[in-house]
């Protein structure tokens, strides 16, 4: 459904020409438009009412017909992709908005560009205010008369608007936080971040030899802060004006970022409420299920994406709440422009979603790791998945989310292969983490059987531990475990069989007992470690 206020024009002044521009506007620019949609042709069913139609590949004048029976508000094709004069002539003829966007620009972006425009211009807010779609036009005030490209963010770094005056200069890195809607990673954030937030005036930024100089204020609501505006110097110098003229935009800033941490704020915690019922089966399953307009008695999977322990964080100084929260923005854009049914959020410090396909789905594999890339570089490294198994319907739920986590877990930990585990596809390793926990805080690695080896080789210089070692390891085929021990095969024979007077080791029992200790001993250096 289109939003109240967001219109061709919104959409066309805020994007500015560089990234989007008009082919043909036969309704002009006051068109209307709902949130954006990348044309699959495969999913005709989906409801396109309102919708930017973002259209990958070479589109054909047929399509403009489709669109236009589908009430579309206006469809975008890519420069380069196709003949602009024949479908401008085509989309004047039936009577369809058709824009152009950039080459530079891929289609992920630009979903993410249109989806934070219209969530920023909410028209939940009061009709009497003006509304965060304002912004941008703060941002392009604060420009011309501070002599210089503006960026207004949030305090999750979050890009909330810009300035697009024609031929200001910008670097890459704030290219880069247009085009992700977030300010990329770099070493200086942290220490650049703090000092604005503590500062009352405008600052100058840590000099990053390979961007431009920076100078930024904290945006504050009695004495909260609320995000921050930045204004980049170009070749230039900036106004004489400069600071007092960011920390008015910032008091003008201050009642917007209000507005919309607390909308962000209420709707998180419903959301919050609604996830945590859903995933721990203590409420209306069926009702909250269709709230975020997943089918109850249809097949459903639970994902947990979350962070490996101990790792550095390389977050900025998030929290891991923060840091989950940010990874489940990613995931619901990313689950959105697929049009899938599913239910997202943020709990006990994880990312984690409900989704209405099957585990071994390829497109659940894709969402998955494009979730994973693209959270590595807005909030750092270090991000898993776990899948649960296919579950019979949403009413499945809370034991998916038991086998969501313990894959995470696998995933995560020693026994963990790859950034992304199925539960299906780790028995082995749910068994062997499971016998892990309940081994390692006990005597159990270092009692008998391999106490008795151990001894063996600290009273008689022997070094039958690291013999048993490598020949399990081989499992028990000489010849391999020889080369291994740079050994005759003869020899380590005889070895064994001088072995088998410490420890019975033609015993099945004795030999799975030393294999499970030395395997758990084992993984219990590479964690301390």
């Amino acid at each position: 459904m289109a939003s109240a206020g967001i219109t061709v024009g919104v959409l066309l002044d805020s994007l500015g020409p560089d990234m989007v521009r008009p082919l043909a506007l036969p309704h002009g620019t006051s068109v209307p438009i709902g949130s954006p949609s990348i044309h699959d042709t495969d999913q005709t069913h989906v409801e396109l009412s309102d919708t930017v139609l973002l259209v990958p590949g070479r589109p054909s004048a047929d399509l403009l017909d489709l669109a236009v029976d589908a009430h579309v508000a206006a469809v975008v094709v890519r420069a380069g992709a196709v003949d602009p004069e024949q479908l401008t002539t085509a989309a004047n003829r039936v009577g369809m908005t058709l824009l152009q966007c950039s080459e530079e620009l891929s289609w992920g972006q630009l979903y993410v560009l249109i989806d934070a425009l219209r969530a920023i211009s909410d028209p939940g807010l009061e009709q009497d205010d003006r509304r965060a779609a304002d912004l941008f036009t703060l941002a392009n005030d604060i420009a011309l008369r501070a002599g210089g490209a503006i960026a207004i963010e949030d305090l999750s770094m979050r890009v909330l608007a810009y300035s697009t005056i024609p031929g200001q200069e910008v670097d890459d890195l704030r290219r880069d936080g247009i085009l992700g809607r977030r300010v990329p990673d770099h070493p200086a954030n942290a220490e650049d971040y703090a000092s604005i937030l503590r500062a009352e005036t405008a600052i100058w930024s840590v000099e990053q030899p390979e961007f431009r100089p920076r100078l930024a204020i904290a945006v504050r609501d009695g004495g909260e802060a609320l995000g921050s505006i930045w204004l980049l110097q170009g070749e230039k110098p900036l106004s004489g004006k400069a600071s007092e003229v960011l920390a008015e935009g910032a008091r003008l800033a201050a009642p917007h970022l209000a507005r919309l941490k607390a909308a962000a704020d209420t709707d998180r915690r419903q959301r919050a409420e609604r996830l945590g019922q859903l995933f721990r089966g203590t409420g209306p399953n069926r009702r909250v299920a269709e709230s975020f307009g997943l089918r109850f008695d249809a097949p459903a999977t639970v994902v947990v994406i979350g962070r490996v322990e101990n790792l550095p964080s390389h977050s900025r100084g998030m929290s891991a709440e923060s840091a989950a929260e940010n990874v489940s923005d990613l995931l619901r854009m990313v689950l959105s422009s697929y049009r899938l049914r599913a239910a997202a959020g943020s709990l006990e410090g994880q990312a984690v979603v409900v989704i209405g396909t099957a585990a071994d789905s390829p497109v659940l594999q894709t969402i998955i790791a494009t979730v994973l890339a693209r959270s590595a570089e807005s909030v750092g490294g270090g991000w898993r998945a776990g899948i649960s198994r296919t579950l019979n319907s949403v009413a499945d739920v809370p034991v998916g989310f038991t086998q969501a986590k313990q894959a995470h877990e696998v995933v995560s930990g020693p026994f963990g292969r790859g950034e992304i585990g199925q539960h299906k596809d780790l028995g082995a390793s749910l068994f062997l983490l499971e016998a892990f926990e309940a081994l390692q805080f006990r005597s159990a690695l270092d009692a008998e059987p391999l106490s008795v080896v151990a001894d063996h080789d600290h009273r008689q210089g022997t070094d039958y531990v690291k013999t048993l070692r490598s020949w399990i390891a081989a499992h028990c085929d000489i010849p391999r475990a020889a080369e291994v021990l740079v050994l005759h095969p003869n020899t380590l024979r005889h070895r064994l069989r001088r072995m088998a007077e410490v420890v019975d080791i033609e015993d099945p029992d004795v030999r799975l007992a030393l294999a499970l200790q030395l395997r758990m001993q084992e993984i219990n250096t590479k964690r301390i470690g």
